[in-house]
């Protein structure tokens, strides 16, 4: 499904704001549109806890990413925020500020070299070091941006009614 909320705020200006996980494109995405007067203004953060064993968060243009490594897992976590044309996105330590925006979409990955298969023993995880997780997380995120937020969407729910409309349930209420 697809959780959101639609409104006007106080200056009659329309706000959109949409989220879901894509199992088709294994990206967190959501998008905030704008229509009217008013405008966007944002920021966005990663925040690990201390203790989660990363290296250091690094925010890079719209992107902000952190990688690392526990007793037997490895994992990354990026954010990649895209702004229409006009916007202004900036990116410092204290996060990826978007102003004067009608339009902003960001896709979220979390990976680690978890295999999951269970059926093999002491094949619980992949080789991947933090970095090789951290490249996989970039590269969903990558084609993400590139399928672009309206197909992710498509592919999301046609993926979702699949699942979902298997079966009906009647409670023989007219």
């Amino acid at each position: 499904g697809i959780a959101g909320v639609e409104f006007k705020n106080a200056n009659g200006t329309k706000q959109v704001r949409k989220y879901f996980s894509s199992a088709p494109d294994q990206v967190i995405a959501g998008q905030y549109v704008v229509e009217g007067d008013d405008k966007l203004d944002l920021l966005f953060k990663l925040q690990p806890e201390m203790e989660l064993g990363f290296d250091k968060v690094v925010y890079d243009g719209g992107t902000v990413s952190f990688k690392g490594s526990l007793t037997s897992v490895n994992f990354a976590a990026r954010l990649h925020v895209v702004a229409n044309e006009g916007a202004i996105v900036t990116s410092s330590v204290n996060g990826i500020s978007v102003k004067n925006a009608t339009e902003v979409t960001f896709y979220l990955k979390g990976a680690t070299n978890f295999n999951g298969d269970m059926e093999v023993l002491n094949n619980y995880f992949t080789a991947e070091t933090p970095a090789d997780v951290d490249a996989r997380a970039k590269a969903d995120i990558e084609k993400a941006i590139d399928k672009g937020f309206a197909t992710i969407e498509a592919d999301h729910i046609a993926d979702f009614r699949a699942i979902t409309k298997r079966m009906t349930f009647d409670l023989g209420l007219e």
